[in-house]
């Protein structure tokens, strides 16, 4: 009795855990003999038609292998097939879809698997093959499912810098990249400031690698906090930071690089009861001052000014005496002229003209219209010198 007790009170788990698999035919009798042979090692649902099937699958998100039969009212195979490769969910993305069909030629089989099907089975298939066609695309979507996370962690991992906790220089490269391709469409501007540890060599033999690194930690902490939200923070590699400030003038970014500067000068750091003094340089490059729309070479222009000089507690910023003419496009020149406001426009007419060069070119060639464009070569020098 107290065998058939303990028996009795074991939750029947092998029915609560089996793989959830869903089978869409209009046929009662095919859905039926699928669910025959597969009763025994998953959890059969039905679906009638293409529609419901979908609805079901948007419902329950325990569903892990779709078998669709291809031809179908309402909704057929392949439209229920493009519905699940194509909304954009994750889930639904990676399902495993096997499509079941009486039709056996080749190019059916070839055209469900180019719409997104991950295998193809007739309605003759014998229990032993339906058995291991789906548990290997089980298998296989469970495993594609742990690739797709690892690479997610991957590259969260390396968007951040192992020492420090803030941005890695790869995250950074790309926060310069798109903030360079915005500021240029925009009209605008990118301001990226380098920072470096003064004499970091001679505080890391006294400290340590361990201690130097907890410090660095600290000070990308402070700093980090002293940031707008648009900016953003990251360790190159040693004692240096980048900062890429978006849409900062040269006037601003002063101030901001005045602020890290005292930050770094004002951080407490104490090693064997001796406050150590730290200090920090500051070398600034901005892509209009330093007319640069690639990230690579405005990182170069502040690696430049940085080891252009020695000292400590420096700010190395662009030649603000040389004063650069923001550039205008097209569009928005033929909207200031919609206002009305032709004296904006007139400084950059030269620019705008040479600009439209290519174009100029192409409509000589195919309408044969022969304008000279001797005079756009004379304002291509002229725009070269604004």
């Amino acid at each position: 009795m107290q065998g058939e007790r303990d028996l009795m009170s074991q939750p029947d788990s092998e029915q609560l855990y089996l793989p959830r698999i869903l089978v869409v035919d209009d046929s009662r009798i095919v859905r039926a003999t699928i669910r025959k042979q597969l009763a025994a090692s998953y959890d059969v649902a039905e679906a009638v038609n293409g529609e419901d099937g979908w609805k079901k699958l948007l419902a329950d998100e325990t569903i892990q292998l779709l078998i669709s039969d291809l031809s179908m009212p309402e909704l057929d195979g392949l439209g229920l097939l493009a519905r699940v490769r194509g909304t954009g969910d994750g889930r639904l993305y990676l399902l495993p879809v096997i499509i079941i069909s009486g039709e056996e030629d080749d190019a059916t089989k070839q055209k469900c698997v180019e719409c997104g099907a991950n295998d193809f089975i007739t309605k003759s298939t014998d229990r032993s093959e339906m058995l291991a066609r789906v548990a290997a695309n089980i298998q296989l979507a469970e495993m594609l499912r742990e690739l797709t996370i690892a690479r997610t962690e991957q590259a969260q991992l390396a968007s951040r810098d192992n020492t420090t906790g803030v941005a890695s220089s790869h995250l950074l490269m790309l926060q310069m990249e798109q903030s360079m391709a915005y500021a240029l469409r925009h009209n605008s501007e990118v301001t990226l400031l380098l920072l470096e540890i003064d004499h970091y060599q001679l505080l890391e033999q006294k400290l340590g690698e361990r201690l130097a690194n907890q410090m660095l930690s600290l000070l990308a902490k402070l700093l980090a906090a002293k940031l707008r939200r648009e900016d953003t923070i990251a360790h190159v590699e040693g004692p240096q930071f980048a900062i890429v400030a978006p849409g900062t003038s040269l006037g601003e970014v002063r101030v901001m690089a005045e602020r890290l500067r005292q930050c770094v000068s004002a951080a407490r750091i104490n090693f064997r009861d001796e406050r150590l003094e730290v200090s920090a340089s500051v070398a600034v490059a901005n892509s209009w001052h330093d007319d640069t729309h690639l990230a690579p070479a405005l990182f170069s222009k502040a690696m430049t000014r940085l080891y252009g000089s020695v000292g400590e507690g420096r700010i190395l910023m662009p030649n603000e005496s040389v004063s650069r003419m923001p550039l205008l496009s097209l569009a928005d020149a033929l909207l200031m002229l919609h206002k009305g406001n032709k004296d904006e426009v007139r400084p950059h007419l030269p620019a705008l003209l040479t600009g439209l060069a290519p174009l100029i070119h192409l409509a000589n060639e195919e309408y044969g219209l022969q304008w000279s464009l001797d005079f756009l070569r004379q304002l291509e020098a002229v725009s070269d010198q604004v």
